[in-house]
């Protein structure tokens, strides 16, 4: 059976110590200055909302760069329906424009 040193065991802590203290830093960079290399981090793409039609088919709404887009998804392909530069919210009362119902 071998033994380790006094001196061995030291330096195989100080080994693995030094090792965890530099993959937590290279952690910590990621997570700091590299926006959306690591899932699960904010970044300047985001799923608004998602739709599946059917298997590997469906409608998404994606914010990108400021920007609203309506994409349209299968196996092969991704198509822009539509792009908005602000969505409306819930409640929001309809434009001028839009036609509502007078009650004259």
């Amino acid at each position: 059976m071998i033994l380790l040193d006094y001196s061995d065991l030291l330096r195989v802590l100080s080994s693995f110590v030094i090792v965890v203290v530099l993959i937590y830093s290279i952690y910590y960079l990621i997570n700091r200055y590299g926006k959306g290399v690591l899932p699960g981090q904010k970044g300047v793409i985001k799923i608004i909302d998602i739709k599946y039609l059917g298997k590997n088919k469906g409608l998404t709404v994606v914010k990108a760069n400021g920007k609203y887009y309506f994409l349209s998804f299968d196996e092969k392909n991704i198509s822009i329906i539509e792009k908005w530069d602000s969505l409306e919210e819930k409640g929001e009362k309809p434009q001028k424009d839009e036609k509502t119902p007078d009650n004259n």
